[in-house]
């Protein structure tokens, strides 16, 4: 995806960002692996989270122009073409590439389905590697949460399902809900 032979291209590998440490830890990896994989072709890599950690897209951006970039490729960690790949990757770049006049930019399709991806999956199968549970056995993971809590999406999402009516609402506090007037 180089631009052309003229412009120095960044590279921004984009997750979606988590309250852990630990999570967000693993996109710096990603991307340090990344750059000296394909160092020949990426001298400039940048890891961004989408939102709940920092760097941000913005940030990331700042530092890739810094860097030399002029063109700028962000490469979302996600699996399928969702609302955070289809709006909020394309705002938040738009957002940021709007401090640097000249510069360009690209958004990468999501991961998507691949026999690599699909090798990925196997691979995590035969590892084996984690503990086989019997139901109402408390997972090592949920220590603070009681094995038979349903949950029915993830704690960040502004919104919440009610399973019984089958209603979508906005989550009280989430900041959404002086949005909907």
């Amino acid at each position: 995806m180089k631009q052309s032979d003229q412009a120095v291209t960044g590279i921004i590998i984009c997750d979606h960002g988590s309250r852990r440490a630990q999570s967000n830890d693993s996109l710096k990896d990603v991307a340090k692996r990344f750059a000296e994989r394909f160092s020949a072709d990426c001298q400039i890599v940048e890891p961004a989270h989408m939102e709940l950690a920092m760097p941000d897209i913005d940030a990331a951006y700042a530092t890739c122009v810094a860097r030399g970039a002029t063109h700028v490729v962000v490469l979302p960690m996600f699996l399928a073409q969702g609302r955070h790949w289809t709006r909020d990757i394309p705002s938040l770049t738009s957002q940021a590439a709007a401090s640097f006049p000249g510069t360009t930019y690209q958004i990468a399709e999501p991961l998507g389905i691949d026999d690599l991806l699909l090798d990925l999956l196997k691979k995590r199968f035969d590892a084996n590697d984690q503990p086989a549970l019997a139901s109402g056995d408390v997972d090592p993971r949920l220590e603070e949460l009681p094995a038979t809590k349903r949950r029915n999406q993830c704690s960040s999402c502004p919104f919440e399902f009610d399973q019984h009516s089958g209603v979508i609402s906005i989550k009280p506090g989430s900041g959404l809900e002086k949005n909907t007037g």
